[in-house]
């Protein structure tokens, strides 16, 4: 598709327009391990070093607080669940301290008579649970470990429209398309893939693109946070809404990248162009009356 007079196009990062930030976030990665005390530690200081750098809302990877549970050690047998609570309020607390909004990965306690879930929680600058978000695509290595969510989950920081997805989520389109229908602009996709025995497995070449090309398909921009214990499949990064990449970390190492949506109405318009045109082209408004004077001249 070309320019069409909404000042912006395909050609253009959303991030090199000089558009003001609307909503700045720090896409996080540390070490990710079935140690709760350290994994805390490194989610404390990266939230101080997020707000330090003036960003809104700081992401990190999946299992970030707990660590992955059974899925990598062999059963929850003596967990300590009264810890992992208390660990999950001193986020809170730091979220609140620091002014700043936290998407942070952890299993999630479990009711009785059930199992726990792979959750992702997003807390807001009071340090509030404003939403939760489960994993619904669990592989058979997940299931070792948690039982599977159920329903999507949209949550508005700052004004922005988020959707959550966990890890293996990103392998199933209709998870996408569901978010795109909602009216979602920004996807937090929560990542643990790493520890590879072999630094150059197919997930390297694969997901980043894979991402890419769901942020241009649906006009999301996207942070993707990732553990890194080496070797990490891919480093944590952000995809703006059209496609392009934007900054990432380190590989293998502790840290953050710091990337915005801009708040730009030209781009705002361009992209609402984009996804009215993709949803009449799939549901066949646009093409409807051009097929029926195909058969009128027939």
């Amino acid at each position: 598709m070309s320019n069409t007079g909404h000042g912006y196009d395909w050609r253009t990062p959303p991030s090199a327009t000089g558009a003001p930030p609307r909503l700045t976030v720090a896409t996080c990665q540390f070490p990710v391990e079935p140690d709760p005390p350290a994994n805390l530690a490194h989610v404390l200081k990266l939230i101080r070093q997020a707000a330090e750098a003036g960003a809104d809302l700081a992401h990190f990877p999946e299992c970030a607080l707990s660590g992955y549970g059974t899925a990598d050690w062999p059963s929850w047998d003596g967990f300590d669940w009264a810890a992992l609570d208390d660990a999950l309020a001193q986020v809170r607390e730091a979220a609140r301290d620091a002014g700043i909004w936290v998407a942070l990965g952890s299993a999630c306690r479990p009711a009785p008579a059930s199992r726990p879930l792979n959750s992702l929680f997003v807390i807001d600058r009071s340090g509030q649970l404003a939403a939760r978000y489960d994993k619904r695509r669990c592989s058979v290595n997940d299931l070792r470990a948690f039982a599977p969510g159920t329903r999507p989950v949209v949550v508005e920081i700052e004004g922005v429209r988020c959707g959550l997805l966990i890890c293996l989520d990103w392998s199933f389109p209709e998870l996408w398309q569901g978010y795109a229908a909602d009216c979602v602009e920004l996807m937090l996709i929560s990542a643990n893939s790493d520890r590879a025995e072999q630094p150059d497995r197919h997930a390297s070449h694969i997901i980043p693109p894979l991402m890419q090309g769901y942020a241009f398909l649906h006009s999301f921009a996207m942070s993707l946070s990732n553990s890194c214990r080496p070797q990490q499949d891919f480093p944590s990064l952000w995809i703006e809404r059209s496609g392009h990449k934007g900054t990432e970390c380190r590989r293998d190492e502790p840290g953050l990248t710091l990337n915005a949506l801009s708040d730009d109405p030209a781009q705002d318009a361009f992209f609402d162009m984009v996804r009215s045109f993709r949803r009449a082209a799939s549901d066949g408004s646009l093409y409807a009356p051009h097929l029926q004077k195909k058969a009128d001249a027939g």
